[in-house]
């Protein structure tokens, strides 16, 4: 790299629209450190805890797990008899069935592998799961 202002300021623009900090660039006779100045908040310290306690409570709340399919077929949480073995807001525990994936007739369980409380259903009932599909979102 030369040392040419234009692309240096292609570098300082990309460092502003990303969430890079900073970036060092090093050659035979040419040296290049940007840093991203760090925020200060205006305000008194209760505001700031206040601020941190917040963004503390957002990170717990969004613990969320996730029952991955580990086989191929269609997924279904409602048994025949028309009763859900999970709906969106039920508390499960570990190990409880949530529902199965049927392929060529074989059933295989999908069970919850941890407590929580179900947040979303990804895949519709009789829907295809792909083998790694996301069928489940648990949070605590």
């Amino acid at each position: 790299m030369k040392n040419d202002m234009n692309t240096i300021n292609e570098i300082i623009k990309v460092i502003g629209e990303s969430q890079l900090t900073e970036i060092s660039i090093e050659e035979k006779d040419f040296k290049l450190l940007i840093k991203k100045p760090k925020l200060v908040l205006e305000g008194s310290i209760e505001e700031v805890e206040e601020i941190e306690e917040a963004a503390a409570e957002v990170a717990v709340t969004e613990q969320v797990k996730e029952i991955i399919s580990e086989s191929v077929g269609r997924f279904y949480y409602i048994n025949k008899d028309e009763k859900p073995m999970m709906t969106v807001g039920m508390a499960v525990k570990k190990g409880q069935k949530v529902g199965y994936v049927e392929a060529i007739g074989i059933k295989t369980d999908i069970k919850s592998e941890f407590d929580g409380e179900i947040k979303e259903i990804l895949v519709k009932n009789g829907e295809v799961a792909e083998y790694g599909k996301v069928l489940v979102k648990i949070g605590e």
